[in-house]
């Protein structure tokens, strides 16, 4: 075969299989990439659980002031809240119609850690004593069945769910916030009863954690959505979260890259960002903090060199992945940043720390 055959040949393939045998990820690139991984999935373990607990009913002090807000933190996995129609098939001159005739609120399942301190242990007898009268009674209540003929005074203790004085709920709500490129969005479940209540199993045959686990009922949902920031969803990060910036961070040292988390761009509109709006001046430890991002800065500068500059430059004209990573954040809060080797480019990709309950991580 010539040239001039092999080269029509060849033309007449390109035009009618333009990707040949073998198609590439253009089509998944232009979905998840574009516009700072927008349209990307979630992941499952990027969540955070906030119990909000009735301290009028509590009677343990100690527990709300101290364990309230761990709870978020021992809890494995949660079900999102699920809804139910119910619905009717109606004739309508011999058309078939769908009528709704229920709205149901369908029960979640969560599952916990049984923590070494018993803190979940103790949140549950707490919440049953708030509505089983057996839980506060003496053991002799239970030695002997009280028989009351008629005309007798009734007992001296009360069982079951006859319990006087309880008028509020224990838990005012339970709020479960999903958390993905530095954003949240959460579902509130509005008045939550539990249903039942596992304490798990022990077996001498098993090294496995224990845990433990309930299901639950609500009233209604309402959803929330916002950045996410320490205490932003209420309680996150305020507890045990490693606020240290990270050493790739413009606050932490920086990287010494043109641009990405970290960079000399990013610490420049960092330092620009906090004069302008104002934060610097706001305080001797916003100043400093300020003060530290500008020094930062200023050394990452000087160890740019034209070479780290071409290699970067090239990777980002070459790589569409490489161009989403300038403003790739994973999720959570700011505070961390991993670099990632590409192509001999000492690029860094950003993404940010985050703390998962129940994940362990």
């Amino acid at each position: 075969m010539s040239y001039f055959t092999r080269f029509l040949k060849g033309v007449g393939s390109g035009l009618t299989t333009p990707k040949g045998g073998l198609a590439d990820w253009r089509h998944a690139s232009k979905i998840f990439i574009p516009n700072s991984y927008r349209l990307a999935p979630r992941t499952k373990f990027m969540f955070y659980v906030k119990f909000e607990l009735n301290k009028h009913v509590i009677s343990s002090g100690t527990f709300t002031n101290k364990h309230a807000d761990e709870v978020g933190y021992l809890i494995k996995s949660t079900d999102l809240p699920k809804f139910k129609f119910e619905t009717v098939t109606k004739n309508q001159y011999n058309r078939k119609k769908i009528i709704y005739k229920n709205f149901t609120y369908e029960p979640l399942s969560m599952v916990f850690r049984d923590d070494s301190a018993g803190i979940m242990n103790a949140m549950w007898a707490l919440y049953m004593s708030s509505y089983v009268q057996d839980r506060l009674n003496p053991e002799g209540a239970f030695s002997k069945t009280n028989l009351r003929p008629g005309g007798e005074s009734r007992d001296n203790f009360r069982y079951g769910l006859d319990k006087a004085g309880r008028a509020d709920d224990f838990f005012k709500s339970i709020s479960i916030y999903t958390m993905s490129r530095r954003r949240f969005q959460g579902y509130t479940l509005i008045n939550p009863r539990v249903t039942t209540w596992g304490h798990g199993a022990s077996d001498y045959t098993s090294n496995d954690f224990n845990e433990m686990s309930m299901n639950i009922e609500y009233e209604s949902v309402t959803y929330s959505s916002g950045e996410v920031k320490p205490d932003t969803p209420k309680g996150f990060a305020t507890l045990y979260y490693d606020s240290v910036p990270s050493p790739l961070t413009v606050a932490g040292g920086g990287v010494a890259n043109l641009v990405g988390e970290g960079g000399v761009l990013d610490g420049l509109e960092s330092i620009f960002g906090d004069v302008a709006g104002g934060s610097a001046f706001s305080s001797p430890g916003s100043f400093l903090s300020t003060a530290i991002k500008a020094v930062n800065t200023a050394k990452n500068i000087g160890k740019l060199s034209g070479a780290s500059l071409k290699a970067e430059l090239t990777g980002l004209l070459t790589s569409p992945a490489a161009i989403g990573g300038i403003v790739n954040t994973v999720g959570g809060l700011v505070g961390a940043a991993f670099p990632k080797n590409n192509g001999g480019n000492a690029a860094t990709e950003a993404t940010q720390k985050t703390m998962i309950p129940g994940s362990g991580v």
